[in-house]
């Protein structure tokens, strides 16, 4: 297309700029935003994904929705992506976060205390320098950062409301994008909307096919402009309502529809006076020629033309500084003085090249940036490189947060790889330290790639490996770990004892990740050669701390557990000697899991003093450790859910989202051991909610317990529904089917009193369980299946009860030894040796004391007490009242109907519900006190005489009387006071 022209009269030169004031075709995405801004003032918030090419008009319209938020009263804060090479760790994040705190207001708000250390991530002053920290711990899980953020943003809103504007997420390292993820989730429930410009690239498109599919997420994806909207955009910008036909069409073919295109062409019209004002009226002057496809870059370089080539210089540096770039820092870099710096930002924001931006200057456009920066030739780059680099040292000493990254791309573009390295691997560090193992891991290799480039010492090769093995290693990335670090050993093997601890240090960090990998015997050799360079190297206790601690945990996963114990007691002594509490807990941890059902008292202990180093130290990931295996020992040893709940508690506060989970996921094991089918349910679907969310493994695992708790319900339906959802991940897994058939189904069959089915149900647990890792789930109904088949089978079960002994890895297990004692029990009374059946099933009862609340052990209760009567031996008849008890008070009627057959055959009254509404706990049920005794016991504990007694149920004294002389001989006490203090010891 060509347009027709004419020469104007008196055409005027255009001094403004060329953008379009209004926002066009963007109604239904400023309509959507302005709905979800007033959902999350009202409490209810969200996300939206402004998704589009670049020019799309993401920034424009994130922009006035910014405006708008402002307006109402909402507290908006916001960050963007920057290009780069490898991404700076939570960038956008920093740098939204830093603005409403950077008079260095520290939060006191009781809702954040718990989380401001792991929010000192993002911002370090709140916790210290990201490398001093204590409470931050890169191997936390990145859930316990986005779970802080997410309160954050809950405390910012707490008023009016709160936007987060998240831009150009495209150029966002994974950890942003990760706790993007999280929030998408969290901020339903908030009063914060979260806004994310990015484009359809490929990084980010597996991200984007499921925002996409979250019904809680609004994705707005902006198409290109319409040839009418076109023309409305060329017409406001002209502030024209006729624009010359030949000018929309021109600019409708080359901008594709692209606003930010639709402005350029028309500013680079303008500044080649090929489109001109002339009285009132724009014309074009000249030959527009089209160019097909249209090229930014071609359209740009005539406006940089127009400026002078010191200009051009001073424009060049601030692209190689950035989008956004430090004004102040151009005149050292281009060599000019600050007046120049002043004329050129005119001069290019006349150009409509850079836009002001509060006190500062950016580039229109990061394409305008990217076009300058090509615009350069390789000498000129370099030169002004070799300025800007050490202007921008001086300018931020200590180069923090994203100042080390820029410094090592300018060092790097100005021909210095090695200082680029050196920089970029202080920036792995620091990227460590925040717990952005992504991040660290891209800049490191990228540090590893340029320092082969240049002629750094080895020292400078070797740390920057060793960062990279750790990040590794915490990444639980094995093989590519051992990759680097067997090398990296070998090379250091030459430094002799100089780098002896540096040797150490890297074997120590390989068997730990062999150790996460379950490699434990090649874990093992690493421990062993650590040792051993420790011991020849005279490096002393303090460099063998970490070796004996590692040591301890693969003698652990390797079942020795009493070299775990030698070994953790030698690492936890010689780490607190030495002042090193992570290693201190970490060893005590490792010992008190080793001492576990051998010794649980010292268990607890060890557990305790974990916790108390850790908090000292300020260590709250330990710490939470400790409290978590404290908490479940004394649940599974001592039946004792105190620890469980409060760790819950304490977890929730500081924003542990993974020891929420799992303490959830022990709960609701508890709940269904113990028959409590609300709260197997409720705790988990709340694990099951958790592990979906965050991508952890306890999912199956909590499904089957929450199978369980429908099972209990007898709601079947909502049994196999969750029992699907526990096998999808891998319908094949043994350790699952083990517990469906033991844990799940076996419950069903309990509680429908169908012993035919049951033992149906434990025989295809076994099949399972024969082939399942030994390590991994301890399947105590293969306990009950020995029992039953000693019970039912014509030889006493000889094949089960051989079985059941070759389960070696169980001996230290209390409810292992009181299992074979059963069997045992069962079979010398088939035997017809009464005395010894007897005196074993005694020893088995006197160890169940310890676990009150478990099921399972009453149901053992029955499957004894049911042989005990059929051959003649022991006393059935206090087990089978504790099982009814048990079962009764809990609303399991058909198991608590056949205690009450079998007591009849046993020759002793079976209880009943009485006359009386009152209902009888478990310990005086089970003692055979009836619902009208109970009754009566309440009124005496109450000081009433037995005439007031009387009276108050309609009763003669007489029978009154009768019942308290009952209820002495059924409770073993000698007086009315006694029972009265029973009473109240019952409630």
């Amino acid at each position: 297309m060509r347009g027709s022209y004419h020469e104007p009269v008196n055409a005027q030169p255009i001094e403004r700029t060329v953008l379009c004031p209004v926002l066009v075709e963007r109604e239904r995405e400023t309509a959507e935003l302005d709905r979800l801004l007033a959902r999350a003032r009202s409490g209810r918030g969200g996300v939206a994904f402004l998704v589009g090419e670049a020019g799309a008009g993401k920034s424009r319209l994130a922009r006035d929705a910014a405006a708008s938020a402002t307006g109402s009263g909402m507290t908006v804060v916001a960050g963007r992506g920057l290009p780069g090479p490898t991404p700076s760790p939570y960038r956008p994040l920093i740098e939204a976060f830093a603005a409403p705190f950077r008079d260095g207001t520290l939060l006191v708000d009781r809702d954040l205390a718990a989380v401001r250390a792991r929010l000192g991530r993002l911002l370090p002053d709140w916790a210290g320098t990201p490398e001093t920290a204590p409470g931050l711990d890169a191997s936390e899980s990145p859930l316990v950062l986005a779970e802080a953020v997410a309160r954050l943003l809950r405390w910012l809103g707490r008023e009016d409301g709160c936007l987060l504007l998240l831009e150009d997420l495209h150029w966002a390292d994974v950890e942003t994008l990760d706790i993007v993820d999280y929030l998408a989730d969290a901020v339903v429930d908030l009063p914060v909307l979260l806004i994310v410009t990015l484009r359809p690239e490929q990084r980010v498109r597996d991200r984007l096919a499921r925002w996409r599919r979250d019904p809680d997420s609004t994705v707005l994806a902006l198409e290109p402009l319409s040839e009418d909207g076109v023309r409305r955009a060329v017409a406001a910008c002209l502030d024209t309502d006729a624009p010359p036909p030949d000018v929309v069409a021109c600019v409708a073919v080359n901008s594709d529809g692209n606003p930010f295109l639709v402005e350029e062409l028309l500013a680079g019209l303008i500044t080649s006076r090929r489109l001109a004002l002339d009285e009132g009226t724009w014309a074009v002057t000249g030959d527009l020629r089209p160019s097909v496809p249209f090229d930014f870059a071609a359209s740009l370089q005539p406006r940089l033309d127009a400026l002078d080539p010191t200009a051009r210089t001073v424009l060049g540096a601030a692209a190689l500084l950035g989008r956004r770039f430090e004004w102040e820092l151009l005149a050292a870099v281009a060599e000019v003085d600050e007046d120049t710096v002043f004329t050129t930002m005119r001069k290019a924001m006349r150009e409509q090249v850079v836009d002001a931006d509060g006190d500062g200057f950016q580039f229109r456009h990061a394409l305008t940036r990217e076009a300058v920066v090509e615009d350069l030739l390789p000498p000129e780059r370099r030169r002004l490189a070799e300025r800007a680099w050490p202007a921008v040292e001086r300018a931020h000493p200590g180069l923090p947060g994203r100042w080390c990254q820029l410094a090592a791309d300018l060092a790097e573009a100005a021909g210095a790889p090695t200082v680029a390295a050196e920089r970029l691997l202080r920036s792995a560090r620091e990227a460590l330290a925040r717990g952005a193992l992504a991040g660290a891991e891209g800049i490191a290799r990228r540090a590893h790639t340029l320092v082969t480039q240049g002629d750094a010492d080895a020292e400078l090769v070797d740390a920057i490996d060793r960062t990279l093995l750790e990040v590794l290693a915490l990444s639980g990335k094995v093989d590519a770990a051992l990759a680097i670090g067997e090398p990296l050993v070998d090379r250091l093997a030459s430094g002799g004892d100089e780098q002896a601890a540096q040797r150490v240090a890297v074997r120590t960090v390989l068997a730990r990740a062999l150790v996460t990998a379950g490699d434990h015997a090649r874990a093992a050799g690493f421990v062993r050669t650590a040792a051993q360079t420790v011991d020849e190297a005279g490096l002393g206790p303090a460099a063998g701390a970490p070796v004996e601690a590692v040591g301890a945990l693969v003698a652990l996963e390797l079942g020795h557990r009493q070299d775990a114990v030698s070994r953790a007691s030698a690492a936890a002594d010689a780490a607190a000697a030495a002042q090193q509490p992570a290693v201190e807990c970490e060893a005590r941890l490792v010992r008190g899991r080793a001492l576990r059902n051998a010794d649980d008292e010292a268990a607890l202990e060890e557990f305790d003093h974990a916790a108390r180093v850790a908090a000292a130290a300020g260590l709250m990931a330990w710490e939470l450790r400790a409290r978590q295996e404290r908490a479940l020992l004394q649940a599974y040893g001592f039946g004792d859910q105190t620890g469980l709940l409060e760790t819950r508690e304490l977890a929730v506060q500081s924003g542990a989202l993974v020891t929420v989970a799992v303490m959830d996921l022990a709960l609701s094991e508890i709940a269904l051991a113990s028959w409590d089918a609300g709260r197997a349910v409720d705790h988990g679907r709340r694990c099951v909610a958790a592990s979906e969310r965050f991508g952890l493994a306890t999912g199956p695992v909590a499904a089957l317990w929450e199978a369980g708790g429908h099972a209990l319900a007898e709601d079947l339906d909502a049994m196999e529904a969750a029992l699907a959802r526990a096998l999808a991940p891998d319908p094949a897994d043994p350790r699952i089917l083990g517990d469906v058939w033991g844990k799940v189904r076996a419950v069903r069959s309990m509680v429908l009193d169908d012993g035919a089915q049951l033992r149906r149900d434990l025989d295809e647990m076994m099949t399972w369980v024969r082939i399942a890792p030994i390590t991994t789930s301890v399947f105590e109904s293969r306990f009950l299946w020995a029992a039953i088949h000693a019970a039912e089978d014509d030889d006493g079960g000889q094949a089960a009860r051989a079985e059941l002994l070759e389960a070696t890895h169980l001996a230290g297990w209390s409810v292992y030894v009181r299992a074979v004692l059963d069997v045992d029990a069962i079979v010398a009374g088939r035997r017809g040796d009464r005395d010894r059946a007897a005196e074993l099933a005694e020893r088995s009862l006197a160890m169940s004391v310890a676990r009150p609340d478990i099921a399972s052990g009453y149901y053992a209760r029955i499957i004894l007490a049911e042989a005990a009567v059929r051959d003649g031996w022991g006393d059935a008849v206090p087990w089978l009242r504790a099982a009814e008890a048990y079962f009764a008070t809990r609303g399991y009627d058909r198991v608590a109907r056949r205690c009450r057959v079998l007591l009849g055959q046993a020759g002793a009254p079976a209880p009943r519900p009485g006359r009386g509404a009152t209902p009888v706990p478990e310990r005086l049920r089970a003692l055979g006190v009836t619902s009208r005794e109970a009754e009566v016991l309440a009124l005496v504990a109450e000081g009433l005489s037995n005439r007031e007694v009387a009276d108050r149920l309609f009763l003669s004294p007489r029978t009154v009387e009768h019942h308290i002389s009952r209820l002495l001989g059924r409770t073993g006490v000698e007086s009315r006071a006694d029972l009265a203090r029973l009473t109240t010891s019952e409630s």
